[in-house]
């Protein structure tokens, strides 16, 4: 599986074809280009543990497979690095492009230059408000909202006080997985049967801020707070930290996404209901094998459509679900040690504490 990664200095010199960027930039149809064997994967970052573990190694062995190379890049959530990277990767010269936008919009003009250089595209994991996308291959976000709200119901009742913890503003997975905790929620809301009472979006995903909210939260209404309704399982665990110096902790629901080791340990320690996983591996590869079908010039035809704000594009949908004691040694049993493990998540634990079958672990 490999891939290369734009270094600072390869940014810096490289070279840009003349014919075909000038008649991009007069918004005509880029000049038929000589395929160059390369896929783009400009991603929001490396920091993210399934990414790194998951998404894109999947994704290469998918374009490896097809035999082609993957030249990755991250933007550290910037979406004027992410512009840059889009840009170098253009100049590089690419045959097909994946996209897990830092910001929507910014992510509709990145592909509307890549379109005009002959590049196609799909949008990865965030959706793109476009209509030259190839494909969206992703979970269905806002689903995911609204099944962590139902779960919450299931498990503790929507009613009381809630607190929901989004991630970084105008990333798409966190508009839309907020805006779907509110399909569940606002009938309930309306009915003054829940309120909440505090949401907030979270700069980089980044769990002390999230720590911050929930203590705010605890301190305003006097540590009756029902439930946190989480983005990520990072601002997740700001709120349990929260929790545990309240010494609430397992008192109160909190719901996440990703599945991570930490959040793992969480569930099993009774401090996290549940943690929303999205078969990465399978999205990886999904979205490796589309881009290669598309470098080479070959149809695509993913079975469903995906409304992104006015825009209805092809979608890849990949299954997603949640992972609680109920089911975590299943999960384990598929997923560590290559993306979480499972030595860790109960290392230490008692032994009467143990969800059935996790005693193998240990061993």
């Amino acid at each position: 599986m490999k891939h290369k990664l734009l270094t600072a200095s390869r940014r810096n010199f490289l070279k840009i074809g003349g014919s075909a960027v000038a008649a991009a930039s007069l918004g005509m149809p880029a000049l038929a280009k000589e395929k160059t064997g390369r896929i783009g994967f400009a991603m929001s970052t490396f920091s993210v543990p399934r990414f790194k573990h998951l998404d894109l190694p999947y994704f290469e062995e998918a374009v490896s497979a097809a035999g082609l190379e993957t030249v990755a890049v991250q933007a550290n959530f910037d979406a004027n690095q992410q512009l840059n990277d889009v840009n170098n990767l253009l100049a590089q010269g690419i045959d097909a492009l994946a996209i897990i936008a830092v910001n929507a919009g910014a992510g509709k003009n990145m592909v509307r230059k890549a379109i005009r250089e002959g590049v196609p595209v799909i949008a990865y994991n965030n959706a793109i408000p476009s209509p030259d996308l190839s494909a969206f291959v992703s979970r269905d976000n806002r689903g995911v909202g609204a099944s962590a709200a139902k779960g919450a119901d299931a498990a503790v009742g929507l009613e009381g006080n809630w607190v929901i913890a989004s991630g970084q503003a105008g990333d798409a997975v966190a508009d839309e997985m907020s805006a779907g905790y509110y399909d569940v929620l606002k009938p309930l809301i309306d009915s003054g049967k829940v309120k909440v009472v505090s949401h907030e979006f979270h700069d980089g995903w980044d769990p002390e801020s999230a720590r911050k909210q929930a203590e705010n939260a605890l301190s305003a209404y006097n540590d009756d707070i029902r439930g946190f309704l989480c983005n990520d399982d990072g601002t997740a665990g700001g709120c349990i930290a929260a929790l545990e110096q309240a010494g609430l902790a397992g008192k109160a629901f909190v719901s996440g996404q990703d599945a991570t080791t930490v959040a793992c340990r969480m569930i099993a320690e009774g401090k996290m209901n549940f943690s929303t996983f999205t078969r990465f591996d399978v999205m990886g590869r999904t979205a490796g094998e589309l881009c290669a079908k598309l470098a080479k010039g070959e149809a695509i035809n993913p079975p469903m459509k995906y409304t992104a704000g006015d825009v209805t594009v092809p979608l890849a949908p990949i299954e997603a679900f949640h992972v609680s004691r109920d089911n975590l040694v299943e999960y384990l049993d598929q997923y560590s040690p290559a993306y979480v493990d499972a030595k860790t998540i109960f290392k230490g634990l008692p032994a009467d504490s143990l969800p059935a079958g996790a005693e193998k672990f240990l061993k």
